[in-house]
């Protein structure tokens, strides 16, 4: 009888339960989710914020001790806060190095930005002037020492004590910015005086014109050419200025000459325009002459802070002394200057600061107004 041969039997298959029990044993364990402060304009595009996460932190990274615990409940979570700082650092880096140019621009292209130059003029720029009543408005007078003679500010002193308090302005000075928009204020009058002066000149030339005669306006046989230069936007703004008087000038003198205007009719007028110009020039002029002053160069808005550097105080008290209050909306900076270097970045609460200080102004403004208190006293 032959023996019999046993065939081994498949092995069993398990259960799909003790399958999955398997399986289970054998993974990785899953990652923890971690917990974490968002904001909407996070750098990181899971909206991580650096900021709040300090916040709300803040207890254990005032505790060196909990920082060297890795079994603290809060260590992975500090981990992660350090890891995105410098993950944020090295954005800014590149961010910066690349000059804030978009991944399409080569590092190379980014870099030349350095070296790009400042815009210059492409030519000299010039002034033509044809009068001498307006080449003494733009050069003024120095003081005679042979005579009595009052010294007259011109255009080119004045543009230079305009770029002076453009200049001031970068200090967050606010009586600079005072002083140049009280000079652009009383400008723009001037202006709108010789616009109407011109105007009515110009009408009175076009009413000879429509009865056929047609009158040429005057000028200088030799007009001297001036070469400026102005290293501010006021000092072409001066330009402007003396240029439109000379043409004023140009057009009462032709007038004069025409037998359209008396002798004494062109004298006049052309006296009280220079009288204005000039009464425009002393403004300004004198804010130049008193904020230059060694102990005020420094003045700020800082200054107005009750309490703060005595050395601010005395600041805004010569300032007040000499020119009075600094209007609140100047101080706040709600009125600003045509042109200004005011570049700076403060904070949420600075600004509350500066509100409030600036609230306090106007409440004295109101007062002084109805003469409740002495509008020399600031803080």
């Amino acid at each position: 009888m032959a023996p019999t041969t046993k065939t081994p039997s498949a092995p069993k298959k398990p259960s799909a339960k003790a399958a999955a029990a398997t399986a289970a044993s054998m993974a990785v364990p899953a990652a923890k989710k971690m917990m974490y402060s968002t904001e909407p304009n996070s750098p990181f595009e899971d909206g991580y914020s650096i900021t709040k996460e300090m916040e709300v932190m803040a207890e254990f990274l005032a505790d060196t001790d909990r920082q060297r615990n890795e079994l603290d409940p809060d260590y992975d979570r500090y981990i992660e806060l350090l890891d995105r700082q410098d993950r944020f650092e090295m954005m800014q880096a590149t961010y910066e190095s690349r000059k804030g140019a978009e991944a399409v621009v080569e590092q190379k292209e980014a870099i030349s930005m350095n070296f790009l130059g400042s815009l210059v003029d492409e030519q000299v720029d010039q002034m033509a002037l044809h009068t001498k009543e307006a080449f003494r408005m733009f050069m003024g007078r120095a003081r005679d020492p042979g005579k009595a003679v009052q010294p007259i500010i011109g255009g080119k002193r004045v543009a230079a004590a305009l770029r002076t308090l453009w200049m001031l302005t970068a200090n967050d000075n606010p009586y600079a910015d005072w002083g140049l928009l009280r000079h652009e204020q009383i400008i723009k009058q001037v202006v709108k005086m010789l616009d109407e002066h011109i105007k009515e000149a110009q009408a009175a030339l076009d009413q000879q014109k429509a009865r056929g005669l047609t009158f040429s306006v005057l000028q200088s046989s030799s007009p001297q050419i001036l070469n400026l230069g102005f290293k501010s936007p006021y000092g072409y703004a001066i330009a402007q200025l003396v240029s439109n008087f000379d043409f004023f000038v140009r057009l009462q003198k032709t007038l004069e000459r025409k037998n359209l205007r008396s002798d004494s009719q062109v004298r006049q007028v052309i006296t009280e325009m220079t009288r204005v110009i000039r009464h425009a020039f002393n403004e300004t002029a004198r804010f130049d002459r008193w904020l230059m002053r060694d102990q005020m160069k420094g003045l700020c808005r800082a200054d107005f802070v009750p309490g703060g550097d005595p050395e601010g105080a005395k600041r805004v008290q010569f300032a007040t002394e000499v020119f009075g209050p600094c209007p609140s909306e100047v101080y706040s900076a709600k009125l600003q200057p045509r042109h200004s270097r005011r570049f700076i970045q403060i904070s949420a609460a600075e600004r509350e600061l500066i509100q409030k200080i600036s609230d306090e102004m106007k409440r004295m403004e109101l007062a002084s107004e109805a003469g409740e208190v002495d509008e020399t006293k600031l803080v």
